[in-house]
């Protein structure tokens, strides 16, 4: 059984006939638009699959809408302030770390190490005593 398309006269496709009995226009002269097709992803942990329907354009052009009017709120919401729920955790805060500005010291390390005088210097024998070791050891 043959059917050509009232618009350009081309024999329609016979699949499509089979499907849709009483159509009068091949593919290209049909007036339904395009589905889109939209995959969900359904299940939690583990346990999930992905869907995918079929939906017409306007329906997806909306639910596209929706989802970008969503993601500009998230977006401009500021991040939640994480808080411990731990008792006996300590939250370190801004005071509780070192800064650059380092305290006024009266002497620094070089001073300090001047000043203490430990008594060992090359005038008080004991590089005479090493090298009196050192001339034992090779006899």
């Amino acid at each position: 059984m043959s059917r050509k398309c009232i618009t350009c006269g081309i024999e329609i496709d016979p699949r499509r006939i089979a499907i849709l009995p009483n159509t009068q226009t091949c593919t290209q002269h049909s007036t339904a638009e395009k589905k889109v097709a939209v995959t969900v992803q359904k299940g939690e942990g583990d346990h999930t699959w992905i869907e995918t329907y079929a939906v017409e354009r306007e329906d997806y052009d909306r639910m596209m809408e929706i989802e970008n009017n969503w993601k500009k709120q998230v977006k401009e919401t500021p991040a939640p302030k994480v808080v411990s729920t731990d008792e006996d955790e300590v939250i370190p805060t801004v005071d509780d770390f070192e800064t650059d500005d380092k305290p006024e010291v009266e002497n620094s390390f070089e001073e300090e190490i001047d000043d203490y005088d430990i008594g060992i210097s090359d005038h008080d024998g004991i590089g005479n005593a090493f090298d009196d070791l050192n001339s034992d050891m090779e006899e």
